[in-house]
């Protein structure tokens, strides 16, 4: 009797909590609240898209899919939708809300009609072996933690390796589109992290730097919900790689797609191995949304939806559905980054991209490092169907980032570390399911220690225990949070007349407006390859930028000199002597622009400058 009380509570709980961020909570409460808002709009996503698919979510044992696979689907689906919406300027904080919203009630709904057989999913649950307590118990805390140090860090990276991502979500939510020729035009991705940050961003605005720290939690569910054991060994498995995750040392600090991506490739995993075929819909959603994310994670996407056409080719309405779901999620991101690059002159557009190897010679390397990486996982690992195919995607992908065939230089080596962790969870459950006790799982075993020691160790800022703490020392952070400052941009922006182009090169771009002018940001990396300093280069070879703001043509310049003072007093000294004195000389080509021209206003290191023609 108290089982099926404790069981109806929680049901009721799934159905009431995703609504509480309507109400004005303070700190953690508001944080906790608006995860389970984007949880559960995951989970309404996900049910339609299993429903479009013709999959049945309420009894496991006819072949139904996991709600934590579920889940991942629906996050899947709604990067397409966001970058739909985005590619039609309509990706606006209202809209996202409506997306947000309207699956959270699709979640409510689904719960509330079937509220008996989740209750009794739950008791089922509670009536199991009680060993399932201390992973589970395990994924909760520390989940939490992750989710509320992410909300509550006060210095957290805003800049992947194309530009200043918090500035670019705030450019979706202002204008419903990425507009900008300079800071969108994303040389690795199409811009679905962004995509997925708005969605965030529906839940609650302000929240979207928990995506990542939530993708955590999520994906380790969905490889603990793998390990189908209910006994003392399972249990074991379940909680060291729990551990092991959150004592990761080396994951990376960078706003990339790290949990997300490991999520996703953990779905498309479970879902070629859970039926056969594998349904068609959900995989090539997951799969678009990988490639939408980074460019270094479609080879998995790739050999997913190989593998799932595979099983059954000569099925045209199945390859139809493959293709359509793939196109569906990454085209619309796709053509609002072609629309954006139309935009931009050829010749600024070709001064702005970085130098590469030729694509045959990429090519080539990538199928000499893939071809014996596959063949000695294929040789080292258990015979498991999935597991083979989830070994080759992992193969082909690292070896088209060392081969430089997707990415973006030497950042893209970071992305090297979802696709290991993706990898790695999937042999661990893997090994898990199978009680093999070869080779094999005696090395997992001891790689997950070594895991588990090397975050106790590690020094500094990559401890375990130290991360945790400065997570759990946000709380008091969120409950007290800093007094607003004010605006730095917004006097000087109002002396531009609305619709104008502003040229931006300023320290906090997200604090700006976008809604009123159009805001094209320099302080990109494609801007910086255009921005010469004339002392390094000599004189007269810094005309690019100044080409490009004509060619765009930008009216005004808003250009911070700030960062000038990086390089040290002396030298930003000399350097605004030089462009007071000769202009013609100034060490800095922006810097040089700025004083051709009448400087409208100027406040502290601010400068309004009308460019004119």
């Amino acid at each position: 009797m108290g089982r099926a009380v404790i069981a109806s509570a929680l049901a009721a709980a799934a159905i009431a909590l995703p609504w509480l961020t309507l109400l004005p909570l303070p700190g953690v409460a508001a944080v906790l609240a608006h995860a389970l808002t984007l949880i559960a709009a995951f989970h309404g996503a996900g049910l339609v898209v299993a429903r479009l698919a013709g999959l049945r979510t309420r009894d496991r044992a006819a072949g139904a899919a996991s709600p934590w696979l579920v889940v991942q689907w629906g996050a899947a689906a709604l990067i397409g939708l966001s970058g739909l919406a985005i590619a039609a300027g309509a990706g606006t904080l209202a809209t996202h809300a409506v997306l947000v919203f309207g699956f959270v009630a699709v979640h409510t709904g689904s719960v509330g009609l079937r509220f008996t057989h989740h209750a009794g999913r739950v008791e089922d649950a509670l009536a199991g072996p009680r060993d399932w307590i201390v992973p589970a118990a395990l994924l909760a805390v520390l989940g939490t933690l992750a989710v509320l140090g992410a909300a509550g860090d006060p210095l957290a990276r805003p800049f992947d390796d194309d530009g200043h991502v918090v500035a670019q979500l705030r450019r979706v939510l202002d204008t419903g589109a990425l507009g900008d020729p300079i800071g969108y035009p994303r040389s690795a991705q199409l811009g679905g992290q962004i995509a997925l940050a708005a969605v965030a961003s529906g839940a609650g605005d302000g929240f979207a730097r928990i995506v990542d720290a939530l993708a955590m939690v999520l994906a380790l569910g969905l490889a603990v919900s793998r390990i189908r054991g209910r006994d003392a060994s399972s249990a074991l498995w379940a909680s060291v790689l729990v551990v092991a995750a959150f004592g990761l040392a080396l994951a990376p600090s960078d706003p990339l797609p790290c949990w997300t991506a490991v999520g996703l490739t953990v779905a498309l995993y479970a879902t070629l191995s859970d039926t056969e075929p594998a349904p068609a819909l959900p995989l090539a959603i997951t799969a678009g949304a990988l490639i939408a994310l980074r460019f270094e994670l479609a080879p998995i996407a790739a050999v997913a939806v190989i593998a799932a056409w595979w099983q059954r080719r000569t099925d045209r309405r199945r390859t139809a559905a493959l293709i359509a779901g793939v196109l569906g999620v990454s085209a619309p991101l796709l053509v609002a980054r072609m629309v954006a690059w139309r935009s931009l002159p050829a010749t600024a557009g070709a001064a702005s991209s970085a130098p590469e190897t030729a694509l045959a010679v990429r090519l080539f390397g990538a199928a000499a490092l893939a071809a014996p990486a596959a063949c000695v996982l294929r040789l080292a690992l258990p015979d498991s169907r999935a597991l083979r195919w989830a070994a080759l995607a992992a193969a082909a992908a690292l070896a088209a980032l060392a081969a430089q065939v997707t990415g973006a230089g030497a950042y893209s080596r970071s992305l090297a570390w979802p696709i290991a962790i993706a990898f790695a969870i999937t042999l661990v459950v893997e090994l898990a399911r199978s009680r093999w006790s070869g080779p094999s799982a005696l090395i997992t075993a001891l790689v997950l220690c070594v895991v588990v020691y090397e975050g106790r160790e590690a020094p500094g800022s990559l401890r375990w225990s130290r991360r945790l703490t400065e997570a759990a020392a946000t709380i008091a952070y969120l409950q007290h949070p800093s007094a607003e400052t004010p605006e730095p941009y917004a006097p000087l922006l109002a002396q531009v007349p609305v619709g104008a182009t502003v040229a931006v090169w300023v320290a906090e771009p997200e604090r700006l407006d976008y809604a009123d002018h159009r805001i094209i940001d320099l302080r990109t990396p494609a801007g910086a390859r255009l921005r010469a300093d004339r002392w390094d280069v000599g004189a007269g070879q810094g005309k690019q930028l100044e080409a490009l703001l004509a060619a765009l043509p930008a009216s005004f310049l808003l250009i911070e000199d700030g960062d000038a003072h990086a390089r040290g007093v002396a030298t930003a000294l000399l350097h605004r002597l030089a462009c007071r004195t000769r202009p013609a000389v100034c060490a800095d080509d922006l810097a040089a622009i700025a004083e051709r021209h009448r400087i409208v206003a100027q406040r502290g290191a601010l400068r309004l400058v009308e460019l004119g023609r």
